[in-house]
Order: structure tokens, then C-alpha cells, then sequence
């Protein structure tokens, strides 16, 4: 684990800022409509009853897991968190560009929760890929050991 005191990227501090951001949006859309969820939910895992309870523990148990790759960035420089983040985004991004496609053929509007907490999401995976970034998780977060503090 990497120092708090040790100073990060600015680029990884907008990682953790903005995936932290996209994970509350997408809790707050979850918790805002839990009727929609309970009922999208049992369609998707319909061997669990999906109460109104199992609802909110499924989206806290979201919330909770977008921790790990956050902690897995900024608190220990893991290179292996950066392609799983980007892996992660992948459906995100498909799923936006279709909800996107259909909505505007139907004449719809996009869900402004869904919309900000996948476009912060790409965001944060993009600002894991700049030259700053790249420095972090090649020195695991450290200097030059030759250098005293």
C-alpha cells in the first residue's frame, strides 16, 4: 500500500474523484427508483424474491464493490486494476451507445443518471491512460529510491 501522505497524479485523483462519482449516480438512480429495480432485477436473477430490502442491499453491494477498484488505483498503484476498470467499461459503453441509438429513434429521452454515471465512468477509465497515470503504476506510486525525503 502506498503512503496517504504520498502524493498522486492529478490524473489519478480524478480516476478515484469520478469512478467514485459514476458509482453514487448509479446507487442514487438504483435507491430513487426501487420499484424499476426490484422488477428489472427479478427479471435478470429470477431465482432470488427481490423485496424491496433485497433491492437496497444488491445497490449497497454495488456501491461497496466500486471501492475496490478505487482502492486497487489509488492506494496501491495495481496495474492489473487499470485493464479491469477498462474491461469493466466495456458494456457501459456499448450499452450507452445502443440506449442512445434507441431512444433517439424512438424520440425518447435518455435517463440523465444512467447518461452522467456511464459518461463519468469512461471518463475515469480514460484518465488511467495518461502519461501521469502511466508513471503511477510503473513506479508502483514511488520515487526514485535514491532519493531521500
Amino acid at each position: 500500500m502506498i503512503a496517504l501522505s504520498r502524493r498522486r497524479p492529478l490524473s489519478i485523483t480524478i480516476f478515484a474523484a469520478a469512478f467514485l462519482a459514476a458509482a453514487l449516480l448509479a446507487f442514487l438512480r438504483g435507491m430513487l427508483n426501487l420499484p424499476e429495480q426490484q422488477f428489472y432485477l427479478q427479471q435478470l436473477i429470477p431465482a432470488v424474491t427481490w423485496s424491496r430490502d433485497t433491492t437496497i442491499i444488491w445497490q449497497s453491494a454495488w456501491l461497496s464493490i466500486a471501492f475496490i477498484p478505487i482502492a486497487m488505483v489509488w492506494l496501491a498503484a495495481v496495474r492489473f486494476a487499470r485493464w479491469m476498470v477498462t474491461l469493466m467499461a466495456l458494456p457501459k459503453a456499448l450499452g450507452l451507445v445502443q440506449v442512445a441509438i434507441t431512444n433517439i429513434a424512438t424520440f425518447t429521452v435518455l435517463d440523465p443518471l444512467v447518461t452522467s454515471s456511464a459518461l463519468l465512468s469512461l471518463f475515469a477509465v480514460a484518465t488511467l491512460f495518461t502519461p501521469a497515470s502511466n508513471r503511477w503504476f510503473r513506479d508502483k506510486g514511488g520515487g526514485d529510491p535514491a532519493v531521500f525525503e
